[in-house]
Formats: C-alpha cells, sequence, structure tokens
C-alpha cells in the first residue's frame, strides 16, 4: 500500500453551489479527519481533508497525511485503512494544522458528527499554541436530523449516518478516506440546505445546523486532563462498562453504569461521551462533575 491516498471523485456540481451559497454567502468548507481513536484527549489526527467552495464559487480541496508519533491501532486500520508505514515519513501535526487553518481562515467550516472533528482540531491547537479562528462550526448529521425529523418514513433517510445518507441522495463514495467524506459532507449539507424555504436563509441554517464558534475553546487550562480522570480515557479505548457518580441529574450522587466513548473537549470544559446504560441514550458528562468512578459490578458484553 502507497502513502497517498486518492484524490475524491465526488463532484461538487453548480447545484450544490448555487445551494451553499445562498446559505454561506461568504463561503464554507467541509473538513474530516481520521484519527488512532475517538478520544481527542489521548489519540491523534492521521488525516486532514476539506472542500472550499469560496464566495466566487470556485472549489477547492486540501489533503495533507500525519505522522502521530504513536503506533495507529489494527482496530483503527481496518475502518480508515491507513498503515504505520503510510505515515511514518509524514510531517507531524504543527505544520499541516497550519496550513489547514491558512486554507479555512475564518470561513464557516462544515463536518459530519463535528463535535468529535472539531475535538481533534481543538486539541491540535491547543497543544501547539496556535490561534484559533473565528470559524462557525456547523454539523451536517445535525442538520440532516433537523430537516428530515418530521417527514414520514418513505421520504427519508432509514438513519443520519454518513454512509446512509450517501445513499439516500444516490452518491458513490470510498468511506473513511477524508477528502471523500469531506466531499460527502459538504453534498448533504447542500441537499439539506435545498430543502428549505430560500427567503429563510441562512438564518435557517443556523438554527438547525449552528454547533459552536471554533474560538470558544480558547481557554487552554479548560482542557488538561488531570490525573484522576487518565483511567476513563483508557476505559474509553476498550469500550469497558465503569459506574459514575455524577453530580447532576436525577441518580445525583448515587453510582451508574455508562459505557464511555472517548473524551472530547466542550465549551465548557472537557466531557465524557458515553452511553448511558440505565437509559440507554448517549450523553455527555462533564469530567470534573463526576466525582467517582469504578469498574462495574455488571457484565461485560
Amino acid at each position: 500500500m502507497t502513502s497517498k491516498r486518492p484524490n475524491s471523485s465526488v463532484e461538487i456540481s453548480d447545484k450544490d453551489i448555487d445551494r451553499l451559497l445562498s446559505a454561506f454567502p461568504k463561503g464554507v468548507a467541509a473538513f474530516d479527519l481520521e484519527m488512532t481513536g475517538l478520544s481527542a484527549v489521548v489519540d491523534k489526527i492521521i488525516e486532514i481533508a476539506a472542500v472550499k467552495v469560496d464566495e466566487n464559487g470556485v472549489v477547492s480541496t486540501f489533503h495533507e497525511m500525519i505522522n502521530p508519533l504513536i503506533e495507529i491501532p489494527e482496530s483503527t486500520i481496518q475502518y480508515h485503512g491507513i498503515t504505520n508505514e503510510m505515515v511514518r515519513d509524514k510531517s507531524t501535526l504543527k505544520r499541516p494544522l497550519q496550513d489547514f487553518h491558512a486554507f479555512y481562515n475564518h470561513t464557516p467550516l462544515i463536518a459530519h458528527n463535528a463535535l468529535f472533528d472539531a475535538s481533534f482540531i481543538i486539541k491540535g491547537l491547543h497543544e501547539h499554541n496556535l490561534s484559533f479562528s473565528r470559524s462557525d462550526i456547523f454539523d451536517s448529521c445535525r442538520m440532516a436530523r433537523a430537516v428530515y425529523k418530521k417527514r414520514k418514513k418513505e421520504e427519508s433517510p432509514e438513519n443520519f449516518r454518513l454512509s446512509t445518507l450517501a445513499q439516500f441522495y444516490k452518491l458513490d463514495f470510498t468511506h473513511h478516506q477524508a477528502l471523500d467524506d469531506a466531499a460527502i459532507s459538504l453534498k448533504v449539507m447542500a441537499n439539506c440546505i435545498g430543502e428549505l424555504p430560500r427567503e429563510k436563509l441562512p438564518s435557517k441554517v443556523k438554527e438547525l445546523g449552528f454547533l459552536f464558534k471554533l474560538n470558544s475553546f480558547q481557554k487552554r487550562e479548560e482542557y488538561i486532563l488531570a490525573n484522576k480522570y487518565k483511567p476513563i480515557t483508557e476505559y474509553a479505548a476498550t469500550k469497558t462498562i465503569i459506574d459514575i457518580v455524577y453530580q447532576g441529574g436525577s441518580l445525583k450522587g448515587q453510582f451508574r453504569p455508562v459505557r464511555p466513548i472517548a473524551v472530547l473537549p466542550m465549551p465548557q470544559g472537557l466531557a465524557l461521551y458515553a452511553q448511558c446504560l440505565n437509559s440507554n441514550t448517549y450523553k455527555y458528562f462533564k469530567l470534573k462533575k463526576i466525582k467517582d468512578f469504578k469498574l462495574a459490578d455488571i457484565k461485560q458484553s
């Protein structure tokens, strides 16, 4: 396998561009990352790609592969296909992150399940003392959910995974190749915009798809992982069920079982994204509100 990743064959059509500029008149960029794992606090970026439509409707792309300086686990290689050999001679994160910032500047950014991808960008910016742009972050998954939630079943996608939405819109792409994923995320947003009344743009897009401003995360001290929480990142890496005592909610002060997924930066500080096994829902738990945790007594599955 070579160290190169193929260019995206996904076409951004004139109709896509028209729709995107109706909501983002100064231009917009969609990006996607591939990483060594899901937790931005401990895992690393190995690929950054983006597709930008500028205010004049010109489409350009960005792509970099990155040496994470840690081994890429086999469990993630099976998804994205990026091996340790492919990134061994690549640059480490700082320069590609600077180049990526120069590419999008202060343009609004779109990603699918954007919190996960943005959290790695945020961690990298802090890690290398780089400046934060004023970019608004939009989530194409959130946008699609909002647009289709009241539609009839036959008029809606089966779910809101990127691959399912691509199938729904009859788009061919190679999943988990960052440039393709970025292009599809951009086309998902364009298609969602096409479902909205034009006179309500761009305010309706911000109402339905906006997550946060990238520069909401500038307080570095809020994103330093305290030693007492480091075991949680290890449990998240293996999805090991733990019991936590959380300051808040209906079980305040009591242990509750959760399956940790990732530790991510949020505007209010670091948070654990986990499946709450009591309610079978996925939630964010602020780390500083987790007062105690232990391995769960229940059987792991």
